[in-house]
């Protein structure tokens, strides 16, 4: 029952990779983003149905004496399992990962604007808001310029989602072998 596990998350592996290697040549990253997203969304739902059927399979076929003897146990290993395909996969709002982009700007800008007030108090015991308001947004703005549509950061983030992915929909793969495990005990 292990080598079954085994090749589902080598049919995992392949699609993160398929994945990754789209993402090195997309040219529009986040039209890329929601299609990775939305792909591996599915591609873990449809491993995780696959690997259910086929491991109630396997110990309805290699464990029947299992079932006879165990009806509640079998039905509630049946109906968890049938929840962890359902809900079990969560992959993380893409949302997330575009906001995150736009999120620097800001901590440099209020970073520029605490700056200004601290030292124009230092230095002339007064605050000046005006100044430290047009320091703020000079400063966010720069960043955004300079930095902010940095086009490999934008490919390293959708890579390390990816990775993220890939380990969310190994955990569930796993978490659905463990079900099944107690049939084989």
């Amino acid at each position: 029952m292990e080598n079954i596990l085994k090749v589902y998350k080598e049919k995992l592996a392949n699609e993160i990779a398929k994945k990754k290697a789209e993402v090195k040549t997309a040219i529009d990253i986040n039209a890329a983003l929601d299609k990775v997203r939305d792909e591996l969304s599915n591609s873990g739902r449809n491993l995780l149905s696959m690997l259910f059927t086929e491991l109630k399979g396997y110990i309805e076929k290699n464990k029947p004496e299992f079932i006879q003897n165990n009806k509640d146990k079998w039905e509630n290993m049946l109906e968890r399992a049938k929840a962890l395909t359902e809900y079990g996969l969560y992959v993380a709002p893409v949302d997330l990962l575009k906001d995150k982009e736009n999120l620097a700007p800001v901590y440099v800008g209020v970073g520029a604007f605490a700056a200004t007030t601290l030292t124009s108090k230092l230095l002339t015991k007064k605050f000046r808001p005006i100044t430290a308001a047009l320091a703020s947004v000079i400063g966010g703005a720069a960043y955004y310029i300079l930095y902010g549509k940095d086009e490999s950061k934008e490919r390293e983030l959708l890579s390390q989602y990816i990775d993220d992915a890939n380990d969310w929909i190994k955990t569930a793969l796993d978490n659905m072998y463990k079900i099944f495990k107690d049939a084989l005990a």
